[in-house]
């Protein structure tokens, strides 16, 4: 047999080493990943805590043993298949990888390994350096987020559910710069190799296309040598059948429980209804096969004697394959299947299907999860030689709960009032958790009263109602606030017009005062509604802060106006004022000075002026005359009830005396007989 060389290249998490094994097993090539040769190396020198920047450390080289056999990685004649993948392994490798020393004993170890038969060999230089001479050369790559995903999805199902995403793509990224910088076979694309993008494309994709390219360019070779090995003498097939061999028999002879099969050998095989079928409900091949039909099967025992011989085949390993390739089809399709949950452990959950046993990674179950359970899952990855996979059911949950939510979000308008969990506070606002989707309620829109923090009205987990306010790009604003009644409405419902109020002082305007009367309602006194006096100047009298004691004129809920009047509340002295300009009243001096007199009258303030108070032959100022509590006769000079003005005049009063008097004297004057004298007729004044 000639050797052929496959290469292939590609920096980490691009599927060279799950698509090397698979292009050899379907072309029928021996598998070598140099990969897990240099991760035994590390394996090796991380046991024996050298410094693996030091390159003279290395001299252990000589004397170890690695070998790589049926996808098994030997050390010193031990298995460490799964100790060169952890992280600390993965973390260390392209260190040691740089090392010349290193390169330069693997280099002929990988060229030994592949100077003999089929070869696939995958790693980082394998068509650059090591097989330069390959007969196919391929370099595969994928996006560093695809290669991030597909090894969290290996560690996951590895039991490594500590990681995220995000670690994973950080380590891809530093692991590419290690590779692609070290200055002993950095990791390039070889000139003659062929370029494969594996980031939109699924394993068997890659697989089919490397498998034709590889058919096309050495499949002459292959066809050559397999006629050489069909020309031997010692290989026929047809005559000596093979435990474990597949072949297609002629059915000769049916019987209900067992067909017997002409395979062309020393005598005929036999399958019996159980090996044949796993439908317990099939009790007999009669009307199930026909005579003369092809039949396919695996050869599962061969006895041949001088007395008896005799081939037993069987379809169950087919039928488990045939129905394996239609489940491998489900990681493209992504149809979802119903699976039995069987076993639990540490790091997730044996699930049973179709008679298969899969995994499901406990980062990828339900939060509750039992045995017995039957869950739909999304088969994500097969592994073919084992005849098992991985599944998730988180996967159908997100998807369903997706749809479930676009729909929720379809059926949510503006103006609709739902009910929610408050799930998120933040100091700006929270959200509030409905079936499937969540609407952010902002501070301003949770009380029409200030509040300072959110805590201080809503919890977490508090059930709460809500207005949505708009529905936009998938995100949904909401209101309570909306929902509530106004500190108006609430105020308009437990007060009346002409109850009697106190309220704060909080602004001092032109035309009166601005007062708080409840939280966050204001009403307005009026400078005209302030006091019956209209002299009375409210500037001066209140303060900001002041309480002030008011009635409420009016209630507007429509405009939010409440008015108010303190007057109300204040007796008008001057409604009782029954007097007119004119008259003569007595008064009670109550304030005294240069400039007149202060009185009181008629229940109000009057004022009678310095020069009303003395008569003209009076001298001196009024209070030369005049005191506190005197009692004096004065007539009403003007009368203003609106202004509260009331003035009067003690002159007046004498002159109307005196005027009296002289008419009294002119009137006797003109009875007498002409004898009286200007004497006697004043007498009366001259007395006093």
């Amino acid at each position: 047999m000639r050797n052929i060389q496959v290469a292939i290249d590609g920096p980490a998490g691009s599927g060279k080493s799950t698509i090397s094994k698979k292009v050899a097993e379907k072309l029928g090539f021996t598998h070598i990943d140099t990969g897990a040769m240099f991760r035994a190396i590390t394996l090796f020198a991380l046991q024996n805590k050298i410094d693996l920047e030091d390159e003279t450390q290395y001299s252990f080289l000589d004397s170890i043993s690695i070998s790589y056999q049926n996808n098994i990685i030997y050390l010193n004649g031990t298995d460490v298949s799964r100790e060169i993948r952890t992280d600390e392994v993965t973390r260390n490798v392209s260190t040691v990888s740089k090392m010349k020393v290193v390169r330069d004993k693997m280099a002929i170890l990988e060229r030994k390994a592949a100077s003999v038969g089929y070869i696939v060999m995958d790693g980082r230089d394998i068509g650059s350096v090591v097989l330069p001479n390959a007969d196919v050369k391929f370099f595969l790559t994928a996006s560093k987020e695809e290669r991030a995903k597909r090894r969290l999805l290996e560690l996951q199902i590895k039991g490594r559910n500590d990681l995220t995403f995000e670690q994973v793509l950080n380590d891809i990224i530093a692991r590419d710069y290690k590779d692609s910088t070290r200055e002993i076979a950095p990791l390039k694309q070889a000139d003659d190799a062929i370029l494969v993008d594996t980031t939109n494309l699924t394993i068997d994709e890659v697989c089919n296309q490397i498998n034709k390219i590889v058919l096309d360019k050495v499949g002459k070779i292959m066809n050559e040598d397999a006629k050489e090995i069909l020309s031997m003498d010692d290989v026929d097939f047809g005559k000596k059948p093979r435990k474990g061999q597949i072949v297609t028999g002629t059915v000769v002879k049916i019987e209900d429980g067992e067909v017997y099969l002409d395979l062309q050998a020393f005598t005929e095989g036999k399958i019996y209804l159980d090996h044949y079928t796993l439908d317990k409900n099939v009790t007999s091949f009669k009307g199930l096969v026909n005579l003369g039909d092809q039949m396919t099967v695996e050869i599962t025992k061969v006895e041949e004697g001088d007395l008896s011989a005799s081939i037993l085949c069987s379809r169950l390993k087919l039928i488990k394959e045939e129905k394996f390739k239609d489940i491998e089809n489900l990681v493209e399709s992504k149809e979802k299947i119903e699976v039995k949950v069987e076993k639990e452990t540490d790091k997730g959950y044996f699930v049973s299907y179709a008679g298969f046993r899969f995994f499901m990674p406990k980062s990828q179950s339900p939060k509750e999860c039992k045995v017995g359970d039957v869950l739909k899952v999304e088969v994500l990855q097969v592994e073919p030689s084992r005849k098992s996979a991985v599944v998730s059911a988180r996967v159908v949950l997100e998807e369903e709960r997706e749809a479930n939510k676009e729909q929720e979000l379809a059926n949510i308008k503006e103006g609709d009032v739902l009910k929610g969990k408050v799930v998120k506070i933040l100091p700006f606002a929270c959200f509030v958790q409905f079936n499937y989707n969540q609407g952010m309620l902002r501070l301003p829109e949770i009380s029409h009263n200030y509040i300072e923090k959110i805590e201080d009205e809503l919890k977490l987990n508090d059930e709460v109602e809500v207005k949505v306010l708009s529905v936009k790009n998938g995100k949904i604003t909401l209101s309570r606030k909306a929902l509530l009644k106004t500190p108006f409405e609430l105020f308009a419902e437990s007060h009346s017009k002409g109850d009697k109020i106190s309220g704060k002082v909080v602004n001092k305007l032109p035309y009166g005062l601005l007062l708080e009367v409840a939280p966050n309602v204001r009403g307005l006194l009026h400078q005209n509604e302030y006091s019956w006096n209209p002299n009375d100047n409210f500037n001066n009298c209140v303060n900001i802060g002041d309480e002030v004691e008011v009635a409420i004129n009016d209630i507007n809920v429509e405009k939010e106006r409440v008015s108010l009047s303190r007057k109300a509340l204040i007796d008008n002295p001057w409604s009782r004022v029954d007097a007119k300009i004119g008259d003569v009243v007595e008064c009670e001096v109550t304030a005294v000075d240069a400039k007149g007199m202060m009185v009181s009258t008629l229940g109000v303030d009057g004022f009678i002026p310095a020069a009303a108070c003395l008569s003209q032959e009076q001298n001196g100022k009024p209070d030369d005359f005049y005191a506190v509590g005197d009692k004096v006769n004065a007539v009403i000079t003007e009368l203003k009830p609106r202004e509260w003005s009331l003035r009067l005049s003690i002159r007046k009063v004498l002159e109307r005396e005196e005027r009296k008097q002289y008419e009294k004297y002119m009137n006797e004057e003109e009875s007498s007989e002409g004898n009286a004298t200007l004497g006697d007729m004043f007498k009366d004044i001259l007395k006093k």
